[in-house]
């Protein structure tokens, strides 16, 4: 059903695709993205690894840069959904924020790499962004 005053906007997207992500963020102005995007099946990421890292690696860093490329750094909020699989073959029992991570998985990988980007784009250029590891 539609709403004369909707609250909420479904943009459709692709995360292999910069252009049309840039299109959205620029037609909406956010003030906050939360990424959940992902291939997120741990057996089809060795089946199909570049994709994965395309969409859940890359995908995360096309996001990011079309935040900075828009001149919305000091706008956004980011949030970057994360995984409990960055943690791969457990070194701890319960994990915490210092224990290491050790992915075992072509996703696990391309998450760790959206975690560090996410990482890197805040302490870069001064992007709000943030890693929550569900």
């Amino acid at each position: 059903p539609h709403s004369c005053n909707p609250k909420f906007h479904l943009h459709y997207g692709d995360l292999t695709d910069a252009s049309n992500l840039t299109r959205i963020l620029q037609e909406v102005q956010p003030d906050e993205v939360y990424n959940l995007g992902a291939m997120s099946h741990v057996a089809v990421s060795f089946e199909s690894p570049e994709y994965t890292a395309d969409v859940d690696a890359m995908g995360t860093l096309r996001l990011l840069e079309a935040i900075r490329f828009l001149g919305l750094e000091k706008k956004t909020r980011f949030y970057q959904a994360s995984t409990s699989e960055l943690y791969g073959l457990v070194q701890e029992i319960p994990q915490k924020e210092t224990t290491p991570f050790y992915p075992r998985s072509p996703y696990a990988v391309a998450k760790l790499y959206a975690y560090w980007i996410t990482v890197n784009y805040r302490e870069s250029y001064g992007i709000y962004a943030c890693n929550g590891i569900l």
